[in-house]
């Protein structure tokens, strides 16, 4: 900065003091302004892009609760399947009864009371018959085969007789190339078929 000549020695070192001051406050604003934009634009930072990291985490929160609610009823639906089938099958044996038996030939007695009739297509009363072509006969295999659960054309039918009135039937059965054979006591069911009554499981074939 140049002075005028008729400044004196005084009023010039003064005037250029000021300058410096001048020039030193105005470097001061600047930097002031520089820190304070530079502390904007770290909170900025901090706060917005923090929230945008937490979204991320809150969907993974959110879907790692929802897989575990799944998980968690599809374990309540396994478990109440396998109650349902572990009721039914308690049923089924506390409905069945096997017992040891004394009689000659025969190993067990067994019974169940959860045995029905099998049906019938037989109208106008019904008719014994020992003919392997009719319908009572069919009707009979079909008993045979409900109570001992072997299936009709894996079961080997030994003798089928009638009992003491020809609405009472007894059958030696037993499944193919097996060693076990039955026999069938059954009983006629007027307008719903024949009906198991007992099962013998027999020692010995002694209708071979």
């Amino acid at each position: 900065m140049t002075l005028p000549e008729y400044y004196s020695r005084e009023e010039r070192k003064l005037a250029m003091q000021k300058s410096k001051r001048r020039k030193t406050n105005m470097i001061l604003n600047t930097l002031i302004v520089i820190v304070i934009a530079l502390i904007c634009i770290v909170a900025y930072s901090i706060f917005f892009a923090g929230s945008d990291n937490s979204k991320p985490a809150n969907d993974q929160k959110k879907a790692a609760t929802t897989n575990a609610a799944s998980a968690h009823k599809q374990t309540s639906s396994t478990d109440s399947s396998k109650k349902k089938t572990a009721e039914k099958s308690d049923k089924k044996q506390s409905t069945r009864k096997v017992v040891k038996s004394s009689e000659p030939n025969v190993k067990e007695v067994i019974t169940d009371s959860s045995w029905k009739p099998v049906g019938t297509e037989q109208t106008g009363g019904h008719v014994y018959s020992s003919s392997s072509s009719s319908i009572d006969w069919k009707e009979k295999l079909k008993a045979l085969s409900y109570a001992t659960g072997i299936p009709e054309d894996n079961m080997t039918v030994w003798f089928l007789e009638h009992g003491a009135t020809t609405d009472e039937a007894i059958g030696t059965v037993s499944a193919k190339n097996s060693p076990t054979t039955y026999r069938v006591y059954l009983t006629w069911v007027d307008g719903k078929g024949w009906k198991p009554v007992k099962i013998y499981e027999l020692i010995e074939n002694d209708k071979k």
